[in-house]
């Protein structure tokens, strides 16, 4: 599955320098996606994970209930990116029951923006179907991979294509997709191309186009727009007697810069490197974003099976222990902090002295407004076929909640009465959004813990995080199983009783993480409060009548946190502070100086 030579190089390259600066900054922001095939997984399922990257999204979970239209009913599109309306396009008879990205049929939609050609950008042309509708439409409409795909050519050759360069990741039980998809600008529709993840291999795809040469003749395997290449030549963006064997989307539509290896290659780089037990450092210098003509396969064999747990973990990732450590652990970096953070604040691209630097982009980061993995389940009973991990905010600080997609309500807590586009609303949903805060939403819940871990407290927090996520997880694994095996009994005498089950199972599911979340962001709020580290009291609090060895009031354990060593060096070594914070000597003796310093802090 390596990518086949091509003779374009020479071709492309003055497209590459144009569209530089434009593709280093688009990519540091979007989405990571993982795909995983049934001979890949450890259970036989198809694993599809996405994160939502926006920093001004609010991670609600969207709810479409099946539904019966009459005849010429219309359906509202309204573009995801800017929530702007762009039109109407006529409903179909019936539309299926989805929750979030996942239909009734355990069909799984996501998405990663690569941008592409700026020519070829589709807003503000009058096209009504943008990429976030494209999803949520045919999820309603298709029950498989096939249907997707044929709907999705269908609907915006008919309605236009209202943005700019997408990767879609599509799973049903069967077979996972990547499409990847570009606009023709002030032309109506799109052209793509559709790649069957083969059985046995994962894919992944972060904010870059990744399908190069293709096969023209194995429709089981690839699928494409019948003008994939003739609109490129049309436009002079691929030569007029150019093979169709040479023929790369990705190096015709979105030339690969340094952003689109450093910042968005690289994640792909090393979620395959992980998977694959250290596999792919021959490809090292690509992520790095040193050598574009090194491109990564598109797929890539792990390792062995993975497991849910296993794919939930890829999308927590930081580059840990690879060349782009950007913790200080392997190399010393003052943008860790003294808390070897992984985060950084945006943006990505920023300059000194007229100089661009980047930070690394890494899979788990702060902005995700919400984040899933879905399994598709081919061999359960219709219910119990599509089983949504979902839960807001940072993948890496992510316990995520199960969702049987045959549900026909969703909790509160993760439900939005406005929600991401009005057709996902649920008038039952928290009152909040992405400004307005209410501790009732499972979205500002999972903020709260997550922005524990910012900072200088990385080191204290995280580890606190990831066992509580590690206990709470592999709880509700264990009520899954529980359930389907309730529900698989249940099922052939009561259809209907099954999916109440289902739903009750997921509506107290999801309310009460929401709860003990909030709980746990209690705990790791007061143990990690003002740079301290606080701990239970060794002293018991006095109760009634009490006097002798007890205090009237709780006292706990204040440790005082500090920096580390090599952050003091960093400070005494920065502008004239070795003269500035030193600390003079004067005629009061040391053991008063130590003493004064103590009772400041109310110490003894």
């Amino acid at each position: 599955h390596k990518p086949h030579t091509h003779n374009m190089a020479s071709f492309t390259q003055l497209v590459v320098v144009v569209v530089f600066i434009i593709h280093l900054l688009s990519s540091t922001d979007g989405c990571t996606n993982i795909l995983v095939s049934k001979g890949a997984s450890s259970d036989g399922t198809t694993h599809l994970a996405y994160n939502a990257d926006s920093g001004s999204l609010y991670g609600s979970l969207g709810f479409y209930p099946a539904k019966d239209h009459p005849a010429g009913a219309k359906r509202e599109i309204w573009d995801w990116d800017s929530s702007t309306f762009l039109g109407t396009i006529p409903e179909v008879n019936h539309t299926y029951n989805v929750v979030g990205n996942m239909n009734e049929f355990g069909l799984v939609i996501g998405e990663t923006t690569f941008g592409g050609l700026k020519q070829l950008d589709g807003h503000g042309t009058g096209a009504i179907m943008d990429y976030g509708s494209l999803i949520w439409v045919t999820l309603q409409r298709a029950r498989n991979c096939d249907e997707a795909i044929t709907i999705m050519d269908q609907l915006v050759q008919e309605y236009g294509y209202a943005s700019d360069g997408e990767s879609f990741s599509i799973a049903d039980g069967n077979t996972i997709w990547l499409l990847e998809m570009v606009g023709k600008g002030k032309e109506k529709g799109a052209v793509w191309v559709a790649s069957r993840v083969p059985d046995g291999y994962i894919g992944s795809t972060a904010n870059q186009a990744r399908t190069r040469t293709f096969v023209w003749d194995d429709p089981k395997n690839v699928r494409y727009a019948k003008d994939v290449m003739t609109f490129a030549q049309k436009l002079g963006l691929y030569p007029a007697d150019g093979k169709q064997e040479d023929f790369s989307f990705s190096d015709v539509y979105d030339p690969v810069s340094f952003g689109g290896m450093r910042l968005a290659e690289a994640r792909v780089w090393n979620i395959f490197h992980s998977a694959t037990n250290g596999g792919f450092m021959e490809y090292l210098d690509y992520a790095k974003g040193y050598n574009a003509t090194n491109r990564m396969p598109l797929f890539a064999k792990p390792a062995q099976p993975m497991t849910v747990q296993d794919t939930m973990d890829h999308m927590r990732t930081h580059f840990e222990g690879t060349w782009f450590d950007n913790q200080g652990l392997l190399r010393k970096d003052v943008g860790a902090q003294s808390g070897n953070s992984a985060y950084r604040w945006r943006p990505l691209v920023w300059k000194s002295q007229n100089k661009s630097y980047v930070n690394e982009r890494t899979v788990g980061v702060q902005q995700t407004a919400w984040t899933f993995v879905a399994q598709s389940r081919p061999s359960k009973p219709m219910p119990l076929r599509g089983l949504f991990w979902f839960c807001p905010d940072d993948s890496s600080t992510a316990v995520r909640a199960p969702f049987y997609t045959s549900i026909t309500k969703i909790p509160a807590s993760f439900g939005d009465p406005v929600g991401q586009e009005p057709a996902a609303a649920v008038s039952y949903g928290v009152q909040a959004d992405a400004y307005k805060m209410s501790l009732d939403s499972a979205f500002w819940v999972w903020n709260l813990v997550a922005n524990i871990a910012y900072g200088n407290r990385f080191k204290d927090a995280m580890p606190l995080i990831q066992s509580k996520i590690k206990d709470l997880q592999g709880d509700l694994f264990q009520k899954v199983e529980d359930m389907d095996k309730k529900a698989e009994a249940m099922y052939a005498d009561d259809p209907s009783g099954t999916i109440e089950m289902l739903t009750n199972f997921s509506v107290t599911t999801g309310d009460d993480l929401t709860k003990t979340w909030l709980e746990f962001w209690m705990f790791l709020f007061s143990h990690l409060r003002d740079g301290f580290t606080n701990m239970p009291s060794t002293m018991p609090q006095c109760k009634p009548g009490e006097t002798v060895n007890c205090t009237s009031r709780y006292i706990p354990q204040s440790e005082q946190t500090g920096y580390s060593d090599e952050w003091y060096a960093r400070i005494v070594s920065d502008s004239d502070n070795a003269e500035h914070y030193a600390v003079h000597e004067t005629s009061v003796s040391q053991e008063h100086a130590q003493w004064k310093l103590k009772r400041m802090e109310k110490l003894r």
